[in-house]
């Protein structure tokens, strides 16, 4: 990454974890040992990630952050992906291989970061429904250029504590997992930043559909219990 400024575009960040990891992020501007970055929100519509981009600088403002500092910008799909050196799909799954080839000239030698989930709902309960890859992860890095590096992350997190920058103290653990080392450790640094999240290395990118698999369990446990917003602990 040769910018002062890491650009990272997050294609779906109208959506309840694309709007909390575009607050998260934005926030590292303001910390010491934060990674500095630029943010673009990526949509199908332009209108709807200008939208986005201003309601999530007015967001900061009204929680006490000087936004000064912070850049988050809309721009469409392929604009946001050519712009951008990281790029985080936070999109359902059933979305992600058309977005890709739409993409696709845009994303050689970049970053992609899946925190993407193949799940249904049956009988009222979300089940896991992997590709025939094994995960969203593999099925990714098959559908992008060999240069692509991927890599598969936050598939865990509560959205609700994400976006709540000023009130959430609590911290999840945030596996990550890649076949690529130099890719790993700048998400693991990310994430390291982001206030609610430690970062865990879980291995190569085989390891995707155990991490994904999670996802509709901890919305299942919320479910039947009467939680709210699921993380997970490890200890």
């Amino acid at each position: 990454m040769n910018s002062e400024k890491l650009k990272i575009a997050v294609l779906g960040g109208t959506g309840n974890i694309g709007e909390g990891m575009v607050l998260r992020l934005a926030l590292q501007n303001l910390m010491p040992d934060g990674v500095k970055n630029e943010i673009i929100i990526g949509s199908r519509a332009l209108e709807t990630a200008d939208e986005a981009a201003k309601g999530a600088l007015s967001e900061l403002e009204n929680c006490g952050f000087d936004t000064s500092k912070i850049t988050i910008t809309g721009m469409n799909n392929l604009d946001a992906a050519q712009a951008a050196e990281v790029i985080i799909l936070t999109i359902r799954f059933d979305h992600v291989l058309p977005l890709l080839e739409e993409i696709r000239e845009a994303i050689e030698n970049k970053i992609i970061i899946s925190p993407v989930v193949p799940m249904v709902k049956e009988e009222g309960l979300m089940a896991y429904r992997p590709p025939v890859e094994g995960s969203a992860a593999l099925a990714i890095k098959k559908n992008v250029p060999e240069s692509t590096r991927v890599v598969a992350a936050f598939h865990n997190i509560p959205a609700g504590k994400l976006k709540d920058v000023v009130k959430c103290k609590a911290v999840h653990d945030a596996l990550v997992c890649s076949d690529d080392a130099e890719a790993k450790k700048l998400v693991m640094e990310l994430t390291r930043h982001m206030g609610c999240l430690k970062p865990l290395d879980g291995g190569p990118l085989k390891q995707a559909n155990t991490m994904e698999s999670l996802t509709p369990l901890l919305i299942n446990l919320a479910k039947l219990n009467g939680l709210k917003d699921l993380g997970i602990n490890f200890s």
